[in-house]
């Protein structure tokens, strides 16, 4: 039986309706063959070169005076851009975990929908038993449709793996937290070499130039009597060889210390080519009251409980158990539930308004088979975070001796290196007394100057390498100098505190732990002064030296903390005992 399809009573509104989507789809296929790279323009790449200068040193507080080492390590931790990556890296991971909390939300999904035709929709039937087809068309859609719904969905399986994933970033925030302890660390450490370095080339190089220019001064004159035969011509060389080498001496070992101030620069974030002034009252003094190396076996077992690699690997096994608990979570049933409010403009519906609800359950079969192999790679990860945790304490524990060791054989060398550079100086003294006597001949003079110039200079760099093998002790333990609440607003407070922090850290004993005790606390600064950070002014000096009158920051910390009481004392010792590496 034939029927003849009725043609629609509607003409066609508008014919582009079809052809405005096929253009713009050949429009925009065109368009993005059509792309081709772009490179910077020299002008761009200035502007950029501008805009980084200006952000690198735009927040830094300009040089007021002689910089000392506290007011240095200050700086570096406030502007070096090592530390400020550390710490945004940090507060990237605590937005990152406040971001997974939404995941633990249901899903509010709203929607909103518009089609049209250009032709009525409409069908015919067809009678299932006989074969029979109807003559007539019918539609139950208007050419217009406007649609929208809201629905609020809550899947138990999603929920479950997004708490897992929670916990897991809650780790990860923690391991960026010991990655920006290891970056402070290793910037004091660092910045303590520097400044030392920085300040015996302060101290030495004005008369190193001074020597180079009394010997350039000699090699003048001994040309000249050589080119006026006054010498003999072999005297004559063997003394230009003997000044020779006396500058070929100053010279090399003048490079050691000629780009100190530099690298310091670098570390705090100073402009390169600004003068640095150092501290005039620095004293060169040996920490011999580091007496926390004394039972190194004691040091090993607070570096393996604070070093932050080691707590890096700890956090790191928790993602790794994590890591399996989601693989289990993503083989169970998935259990959703849903509801939803439905609107629809189509005109041929008896209710246009509508709510629904239900639920659903799904289940992977065949992903259930694949639980032994997760299980055996997941027992091989944490194998293999364990052998890597196990091989790093290894490292620890040779760091630690290493350091030790480093730090005594330092003290000696600094120690004999003194007496050395004491002994020189006196033999110049004695020389410089000889030529106005006559006695002894300015060649002999210059050669002392030297060697004493070269001995102080010695001293210097043997100083900087006591204070490098100082500050690889408290690297090598892990040991936290950075106030638990700095006041980075004020460098001169900040000063103070990491001033008062280092004195702690000196004064840490490390006791001998019983067999049935184990150390369960790490050192942690207790320098939470609570001074008043509006105030600039100078920095405090050294707590050891005595002083007839108090600075101003040392008043001001001393007005913003209670009242000396045996009690405060009880409760500083008690804050103490707690930010320590001890032993119960």
């Amino acid at each position: 039986m034939s029927q003849a399809k009725p043609q629609s009573k509607r003409l066609v509104k508008n014919p582009r309706l079809i052809l405005l989507p096929m253009a713009a789809l050949i429009l925009a296929t065109f368009s993005g063959c059509a792309i081709s790279p772009q490179p910077l323009s020299d002008s761009d790449r200035q502007t950029r070169i501008h805009d980084d200068i200006n952000a690198l040193f735009k927040d830094a507080e300009p040089l007021s005076g002689p910089l000392t080492l506290h007011d240095a390590l200050a700086r570096a931790l406030k502007y070096n851009y090592d530390a400020r990556l550390k710490l945004m890296e940090e507060a990237l991971s605590n937005a990152q975990l406040d971001l997974t909390h939404y995941d633990l939300l249901p899903s509010l999904t709203a929607q909103a929908g518009y089609s049209s035709r250009n032709n009525d929709a409409g069908s015919s039937s067809v009678n299932l038993l006989n074969g029979a087809t109807s003559p007539l068309f019918s539609g139950a859609q208007d050419r217009q449709d406007r649609t929208a719904s809201a629905t609020l969905s809550w899947n138990i399986l999603d929920f479950g793996v997004s708490y897992v994933r929670t916990q897991q970033q809650a780790s990860q925030t923690l391991m960026a937290n010991e990655r920006k302890r290891k970056a402070v660390q290793n910037i004091m450490q660092d910045v303590r070499q520097a400044y030392w370095r920085a300040y015996g080339a302060q101290n030495i190089l004005p008369r190193l130039d001074v020597l180079l220019a009394q010997v350039n001064e000699a090699l003048t004159k001994s040309r000249t009597i050589e080119e006026k035969h006054l010498m003999a011509p072999l005297d004559a060389l063997n003394y230009q060889r003997s000044l020779i080498d006396l500058y070929q001496q100053i010279v090399s070992r003048r490079q050691e210390l000629v780009l100190a101030k530099t690298e310091l620069a670098a570390l705090i974030n100073v402009k390169p080519g600004t003068e640095i002034k150092l501290a005039d009252k620095e004293e060169m003094k040996v920490p011999t009251d580091l007496h926390l190396i004394d039972n190194l076996d004691v040091l090993d077992q607070a570096a393996l409980a604070n070093r932050p690699e080691l707590r890096e690997e700890d956090y790191r096994k928790q993602v790794t158990v994590l890591d399996a608990r989601k693989a289990l979570y993503s083989m169970l049933p998935g259990i959703s539930f849903n509801t939803s409010i439905n609107h629809d403009s189509n005109s041929y519906l008896y209710q246009n308004q509508w709510a629904s609800s239900g639920a659903t359950i799904s289940f992977n079969l065949l992903r259930a088979f694949s639980y032994s192999s997760a299980k055996r790679a997941q027992k091989a990860q944490a194998t293999l975070d364990d052998t890597r945790r196990i091989a790093l304490s290894m490292a620890v524990l040779t760091q630690v001796r290493i350091a030790g060791q480093r730090y005594h054989e330092a003290v000696e060398d600094y120690d004999i290196t003194n007496q050395g550079a004491s002994v020189d100086a006196r033999i110049e003294k004695h020389m410089t007394s000889g030529v106005k006597a006559k006695s002894e001949s300015d060649m002999t003079l210059l050669r002392s100057e030297v060697k004493a110039a070269l001995s102080e200079m010695q001293r210097y760099t043997s100083f900087s390498n006591l204070q490098m093998a100082y500050a690889r002790v408290a690297n090598s333990v892990g040991a936290d100098m950075l106030p638990s609440k700095p006041h980075m607003a004020s460098l001169n407070v900040f000063s103070y505190q990491l001033e008062k922090s280092e004195t702690l850290w000196r004064n840490t004993i490390f006791k001998s732990p019983s067999t049935a005790q184990t150390i369960n606390k790490v050192f942690v600064p207790a320098a939470d002064v609570e001074p008043d950070v509006k105030n600039t002014a100078p920095v405090a000096a050294t707590p050891e030296k005595a002083k007839p009158a108090e600075t101003k920051v040392e008043s001001t910390v001393k007005d913003a903390l209670p009242a000396e009481t045996p009690a405060n004392h009880q409760a500083e010792d008690n804050h103490v005992a707690a930010s320590l590496v001890m032993v119960k």
